[in-house]
């Protein structure tokens, strides 16, 4: 008796080991539901463009971006592969890679690529720091090429929200490119760029080269907030500002001159850099003339500041560089030039016109090849 029930016992015991197994080898093998939808977006996204598709098969644009931005953030980056999409872009139907490239900026989606920001000649991005603004610079070149809409709509939706810096940037130069009247909207959103406090305190290269909208725009009145800056600002800031102040009055002479000439403080404690944007003038045209003449009879103007003009209008200098919307155009150094400012100089001798200026003013003659006025 005692026998049996023991086997009994062993029995028992094994088959609830045999359940125990076969439960716990069923709740590892199918987990609750729950569960199993977890997930990342980025895993989804990757098995959605790809399940599909056979070595043979190539991937849809929509598809290449989504394998991009997953490679990048998940660390698969695959070297080639970024320039492999801007040509991809470049070379496919106007209609599907504009297609392909709102859909994805509709996601809010972005990785980093390691590239810094960076301006090739024309205005288009050799470098993009984020997906977002390599998507966005291939919007504006693609509907640059193709005279296409879609770039400024899309770049105008942008601006009403303060993204980055780099992507208001990008916005800018397209609007820029796309719409020939859009020059006082790009002096207002440029205002409201150079506003933003925590773009401005730590300046980002797509910040910085943003400064050329303003001299896209060719407003004078931009001129008060760069010489501020000059003024106040270190560093990387502080040349931005200079550099579009300098090439905001060679686009645009005669309304700098004016506005420096209605304003005596402007650049009061900045002597020899007002002499410099004086020295872009064009004397051949009569109001320009007469502006440059307006600041040399100013009182408020020391002798030294009038002496670098009279050096400086001989060659005057200009930054050249490659920018997002004006191109890059070398001083003019012309026989026509020379030959304008030979002639002016020696009116200028001839009737005395500057009596307190005359050392200066023969100075400047002789290095033109004037013979003394008798």
């Amino acid at each position: 008796m005692r026998r049996t029930s023991a086997i009994w016992f062993i029995v028992l015991t094994l088959l609830a080991t045999g359940v125990w197994i076969y439960l716990g080898k069923e709740s590892i093998r199918k987990p609750p539901a729950s569960e199993a939808q977890e997930g990342s977006h980025e895993k989804q996204a990757t098995q959605t463009a790809l399940s599909t598709k056979t070595p043979d098969t190539p991937l849809s644009l929509p598809d290449f971006i989504a394998r991009c931005v997953n490679n990048l953030r998940n660390g698969n980056f695959v070297e080639g592969e970024i320039e492999a999409l801007r040509q991809r872009l470049l070379s496919a139907p106007p209609d599907e890679s504009v297609a392909a490239i709102q859909a994805f900026l509709a996601t809010g989606r972005d990785a980093f690529t390691g590239e810094g920001f960076a301006v090739l000649n024309g205005g288009g991005l050799g470098g993009a720091p984020t997906m977002r603004i390599l998507l966005l610079d291939m919007l504006g070149r693609i509907c640059q090429q193709h005279d296409r809409p879609e770039a400024v709509q899309q770049a105008k939706t942008l601006l009403e929200r303060k993204t980055s810096a780099d992507e208001w940037a990008v916005a800018l130069r397209n609007v820029g490119w796309g719409d020939p009247n859009a020059k006082p909207y790009l002096a207002s959103k440029m205002r409201e760029m150079l506003s933003e406090q925590a773009w401005r305190q730590q300046p980002s290269e797509g910040y910085l080269e943003a400064f050329d909208v303003i001299v896209f725009t060719r407003d004078a009145q931009f001129v008060d907030d760069l010489a501020e800056m000059i003024a106040q600002e270190k560093g990387p800031l502080k040349r931005a500002s200079a550099v579009a102040l300098d090439r905001l009055s060679a686009q645009a002479p005669l309304d700098v001159m004016t506005r420096l000439n209605s304003n005596p403080k402007e650049l009061a404690d900045r002597p020899f850099l007002r002499a410099d944007y004086f020295a872009k003038a064009d004397l051949s045209q009569t109001a320009q003339l007469a502006a440059v003449e307006t600041y040399l009879d100013r009182q408020d103007v020391a002798l030294g500041e009038k002496t670098k003009f009279f050096k400086a209008i001989i060659a005057p200098g200009e930054f050249v560089s490659d920018n997002l919307l004006t191109p890059a155009v070398p001083p003019e150094d012309s026989p026509q030039r020379a030959q304008i400012l030979q002639q002016t100089v020696q009116q200028w001798q001839k009737n005395n016109r500057f009596p307190e200026l005359r050392p200066a003013l023969d100075l400047l003659g002789a290095r033109l090849g004037n013979k003394p006025a008798r």
